[in-house]
Parts: structure tokens; C-alpha cells; sequence
């Protein structure tokens, strides 16, 4: 469990990415994903205890960028990844491409 990524939800319902570092077993040592400006982000050195109850989600993962939120950048920070990128598009689960054609002309 230590290094996974989860979503913590803090008492003024402010949601964050952070990092587990150790289960202390009613709650957990978090390292907070921080903004380190220019657009970065990194986890911060300052550990926080957050009881177990403040944990939203789960990521299945100890690496940031598998969560596909953010890319490490050279310098190791990281930086979010722009959703509004057009030449990417995400496959879509109702893409059906059955080989039928469908014609866009009227039948007489």
C-alpha cells in the first residue's frame, strides 16, 4: 500500500492527488501533490496524516503518470496533461466499426 496513488478529501471538501508513504492503520502518511509553479507539480516533502476515512479513491498505481493525469517532466516534476490536446482522441467503448457502411444520400 505504501507509494500508492490516492484522492484525499480533506474536511472542506477540497479534493488532492497524494502519495502514500506509511499505514499507520486508522490513517495514513501522505505526501500531498503540490503545485511548484510554472505549471509543475510535485509531491511535497511536508508529510500529513489523514485519517483513512479522508481517502476518495484509489489509483491502483505508485506511479503518477499511469493514472494518466499528469507526465514527469525532464527535470522530474510533473505537469498535467492538457485534455483540450485534439490530435489525441480517446477510444471510445461505443466506437463500433463493423465494416457496415451507412450512406448519407437518400434512397429514391
Amino acid at each position: 500500500m505504501e507509494k500508492q496513488i490516492v484522492d484525499i478529501e480533506f474536511e472542506d471538501r477540497m479534493t488532492c492527488i497524494g502519495q502514500i508513504r506509511e499505514d499507520l492503520g486508522h490513517e495514513f502518511i501522505i505526501s500531498v501533490l503540490d503545485y511548484a509553479g510554472d505549471g509543475l507539480w510535485d509531491f511535497s516533502e511536508e508529510l500529513e496524516n489523514v485519517p483513512k476515512e479522508c481517502i476518495s479513491g484509489f489509483y491502483d498505481t505508485t506511479d503518477l503518470e499511469k493514472t494518466g493525469l499528469y507526465e514527469r517532466t525532464k527535470t522530474g516534476l510533473y505537469e498535467l496533461v492538457d485534455e483540450s490536446d485534439n490530435e489525441y482522441v480517446l477510444p471510445s467503448d461505443t466506437d463500433d466499426d463493423s465494416g457496415s457502411e451507412v450512406s448519407l444520400e437518400e434512397e429514391f
